[in-house]
């Protein structure tokens, strides 16, 4: 992008003096520690505006625009700004090199009110020249950004401005209704905040030309006006979304908040809603509306690399390759440290045979992460030298007039504060104050400067421990995104120029500071020589060459073996674990893992029962059962430890099983069967690995998380003589009266009586309770339960399983209707016996069931035929169907029904066969 302005002011940030006032060097020394602060910026802006000094004006917002050029606010703020001092040709600076790169309807209207305030007086005729030459600024804007939700204001404007043309002819008259009606109908079929407003007017005129054709001209645009309004509701929902959600003005940078990750959802559901393409548009201006958008979208998510990457890719898809091409670079420029933009950049520079473009990002890119590495090492190497330059200079003047000053630099620096010494300050300040007075004699005060020197030396080398960790952590992160750039560049070089490029890059590679490459690269380089050059032995040797540098790291050790074993060189394979077993790197898990996989499936027997021998001997957490789970199993096949052993439900050896089959099978979930964490999987970065202990809570916790300190006075101390021992009080069972026993011999069919006969008498002497309580439940005489108490679960076990003749009481009787569904030629629906009246409730004389007598669905009989329902007339004259079935009869020495036909035979009471009943009058 352009600079935002013509003049060349230096940058605030960039000048080390003071500003005069103290607000604003406030907010100067917050943007030094972090440059995105949005509420810093804006503060310096404002402090800027307030103040009399133009120097700090100008150099407050060429910064802010260095570090914001996307800003249509920040632009728009600043053009009206010099536009109030008199300095147009800064304005029209501004105008030339930022309206066609920033899509800021803001900034779009600014211009337009520069151009309208310079040719138009108010009260006064606008001169023909001058009404070119605002008519040619109305039609740029509103071709920019004329689609804009908020451009409403806009259309209604250049309206008005036609409306406000003098005619002297009939063909002027004309011309200017031609090119009224032509805007309105554009207008009205944009989703605009203000398009019914439009419409409105539109219809006026159009009334106004002609009454008689009024309906007419708007029928033809009604129906893009009434899609624009539909969109616009829609699209009012989007956006509603994305400003609840945004949380500055100024584009920042992502650091996936939960809010900047909704904010973020919000824009890409907009998108996606405007590639549908909801107007209905022909290609170019569905084309043009998605452009559009996405150029918002990269307004405001400046600092997104995924937008500007679907951006481009939005190019691609309709065909706009070297539009696609100049936004990447566009966005590379923005975010020249994104490897994801970087990389997308370079794969279409290479898809557009662009190979010296895509070379040079390559290189930009090794370049770019290079340095930011050196930074990190020297800005950490500086405060390192800082402190020991201020240790030497409190040694040499012990007892010097600014001892106190340098006492304070070494213990709480704030360029060097990185950890917590208050202790160290106190201990300091209280040595220091007042500290030779108290002293007796020369002995007593070498004493106390030889303890106040120890406690600098100690607090010096813990600071110095904790700059050393924070710039290893730094480094870490960058030597991934270093050694990742590499491998792109060498896969870029292979598909280009061939693997005789690639061996070249690899030498160019070692040039590199030994610790900014991690050994990944150099296991991608081996890779590609065995699978590209066809060259094994070459991989073999690179491999074998760097294991030397690398003899200490247990990954690349397991990846040189994994070759070994899949180039089929099992006797190196064996040496090498013979090398490695007894070091450092053969402690970890994973390399006795993936060496015992290899034995277990082409080795030989007796060198798989020494292997689990020294396996077992190595870590204490395996048996024989683990290993022979182990060796019984291939990659996800695991059905011995989990149906046999019961592996996933056994806390004491499934965790030393599970990591084991999750380093021979990559694909293994982290969580196994139980839901547990398995063995050596840590849930955060203080867990220390390898070490599983259960915890009540049915998870897996860490050692070091269970040995953690507990504040006592966050948790209630129960009272041990508050408690009472527990005495259980049994008490004699009595069942409550069921309804289903009746004495009633008119209610219920006669059955046999069933009581505990001689095969009873003895279950309790025998420990059967169950059974007991079986023919308990049976007997309707018994009255109490004498027995132990039972388990419940088992209780309810027992009595589903009994059959129903044992658990039924003598008088019950089943109910008589069932579900229609039991029978394949049914639909829906019950059965019921004919001797059962049209009631909405039975069972008997008790009402239990609801009865859906109101059903028109068509069932059928047993024999196949169609049948139909018994017509009843209700209290209204309204037919209510009732369906036919067959009754349930029972015999005095079995309870199992006995279905007999009971349709009936005569008209009245139903249909047989095929009659149907006749609701319309039709035979």
């Amino acid at each position: 992008m352009a600079d935002s302005t013509a003049m060349e002011q230096p940058t605030l940030l960039s000048s080390k003096q003071s500003t005069g006032i103290p607000e604003a060097d406030m907010y100067k020394k917050r943007l030094e520690r972090s440059p995105h602060d949005a509420s810093a910026w804006m503060g310096l802006l404002r402090v800027a505006r307030s103040s009399n000094n133009d120097e700090l004006l100008y150099a407050a917002y060429s910064s802010a625009l260095a570090q914001y050029p996307s800003s249509g606010h920040l632009l728009a703020t600043f053009v009206e700004l010099e536009l109030s001092r008199g300095n147009k040709s800064s304005a029209e600076s501004i105008f030339n090199n930022n309206l066609f790169n920033v899509p800021s309807i803001e900034l779009w209207q600014s211009y337009l009110g520069y151009v309208l305030k310079a040719n138009v007086e108010a009260g006064v005729d606008v001169p023909p020249e001058n009404r070119s030459t605002v008519m040619e600024c109305f039609k740029l804007v509103l071709d920019n950004v004329g689609a804009d939700r908020e451009a409403g204001r806009i259309w209604i404007d250049y309206i008005s401005f036609i409306n406000s043309a003098q005619t002297h002819a009939p063909y002027e008259e004309q011309q200017r209704t031609d090119l009224l009606r032509e805007t309105y109908q554009t207008a009205v079929s944009i989703p605009l905040l203000r398009v019914e407003e439009i419409w409105k007017s539109y219809d006026a005129f159009e009334t106004r030309v002609d009454r008689m054709g009024a309906k007419q001209q708007l029928s033809k645009i009604s129906p893009s006006y009434m899609t624009a309004r539909t969109a616009l509701r829609e699209m009012s929902r989007f956006w509603d979304t994305i400003r609840a959600t945004q949380s500055n003005t100024l584009p920042q940078p992502p650091t996936w908040t939960a809010r900047e990750v909704e904010h973020l959802d919000a824009w890409k559901r907009y998108l996606k809603w405007e590639v549908s393409n909801p107007l209905r548009l022909g290609g170019p201006d569905a084309h043009k509306r998605v452009i559009y958008a996405y150029n918002q979208a990269c307004m405001e998510l400046w600092l997104y690399p995924e937008v500007w990457i679907e951006f481009a890719e939005y190019y691609t898809t309709i065909g706009q390759q070297s539009d696609a091409l100049t936004k990447l670079q566009t966005a590379s420029s923005v975010l020249p440290e994104s490897l994801a933009v970087q990389f997308a950049y370079a794969e279409t520079a290479e898809k557009m045979k662009q190979l010296d473009v895509c070379k040079q990002v390559y290189e930009d890119v090794v370049a770019t992460q290079r340095a930011r590495m050196e930074r990190i090492t020297e800005k950490y190497t500086r405060k390192l030298a800082k402190l020991d330059k201020l240790l030497e200079k409190r040694l040499e003047k012990p007892n010097g007039p600014d001892h106190k000053q340098t006492d304070d630099q070494l213990s709480s620096d704030s360029d060097l504060d990185d950890f917590d010494d208050a202790d160290d300050n106190a201990s300091i300040g209280s040595d220091s104050d007042g500290g030779d007075a108290l002293a007796f004699g020369e002995d007593a005060k070498l004493k106390r400067t030889a303890q106040r020197t120890a406690r600098l030396r100690k607090a010096v080398e813990q600071r110095k421990s904790a700059i050393n960790a924070r710039m290893e952590d730094e480094l870490t992160e960058r030597r991934e995104a270093f050694t990742l750039v590499w491998i792109m560049y060498l896969r870029y070089i292979q598909r280009s120029e061939g693997i005789d490029a690639v061996r070249q890059l690899l030498k160019r590679s070692r040039s590199e500071p030994p610790n900014y490459i991690t050994h990944h690269f150099y296991v991608a380089a081996a890779l590609m020589e065995y699978h590209v050059g066809k060259r094994p032995h070459v991989a073999g040797k690179l491999l074998k060459y760097y294991s030397k540098d690398y003899s200490t790291n247990a990954s690349y050790i397991v990846e040189y073996m994994n070759y070994l074993a899949n180039s089929g060189d099992d006797t190196n394979l064996r040496a090498e674990f013979e090398r490695y077993h007894s070091t450092p790197v053969g402690d970890t898990n994973e390399m006795w893992t993936m060496f015992a996989d290899f034995e277990y499936n082409y080795g030989d027997l007796s060198a798989i029962d020494k292997l689990d021998k020294r396996f077992i001997n190595k870590f204490a957490h395996e048996s024989v059962l683990t290993r022979m789970a182990t060796r019984y199993s291939y990659m996800d096949v695991d059905c011995v430890a989990a149906r046999e052993f019961g592996f996933p439900y056994r806390k004491d050896i499934s965790r030393a099983h599970s990591a084991d089959t999750r380093s021979r099978n990559a694909n293994t979930s982290a969580i196994d069967a139980s839901g547990l964490r398995v063995h050596g999987e840590s849930e955060s970065g203080n867990e220390m690995p390898n070490v599983g202990v259960a915890s009540v809570t049915g998870r897996y916790l860490n050692k070091q998380q269970l040995l953690a300190p507990v504040t006592p006075n966050k948790f209630a101390k129960p009272s041990i003589n508050a408690l009472r021992e527990y005495d259980p009080v049994v008490e004699p069972f009595v069942p409550p009266e069921s309804p289903m026993r009746s004495t009633s011999s008119n209610d219920y069919r006669a059955a046999p009586t069933m009581s505990p006969g001689p095969q009873f008498k003895n279950l309790l002497d025998q420990g059967d309770v169950l059974s007991y309580v079986a023919a308990a439940i049976a007997t309707p005489d018994i009255s109490s339960f004498d027995a132990q108490p039972l388990n419940i679960d088992a209780l309810l076990g027992a009595i589903m399983q009994m059959p129903m003749s044992q658990c039924a009481p003598s008088n019950y009787r089943p109910l008589s209707y069932m579900p229609w569904a039991s029978r394949s030629d049914s639909q829906g629906g019950y059965y019921r016996s004919d001797s059962q009246q049209s009631s909405g409730y039975y069972r008997g004389d008790r009402s239990v069931r609801p009865f859906n007598s109101r059903s028109r669905s068509r069932g059928r009989y047993d024999d196949g035929h169609r049948g139909g329902y018994q017509a009843r007339h209700g209290s209204r004259g309204s037919h209510r169907q009732q369906p036919y079935a067959r009754s349930p009869s029972y015999s005095n020495d079995t309870r199992s029904p006995n279905y007999s036909d009971s349709r009936p035979s005569q008209r009245g009471h139903g249909p047989r066969h095929n009659d149907r009943p006749n609701y319309r009058g039709r035979p």
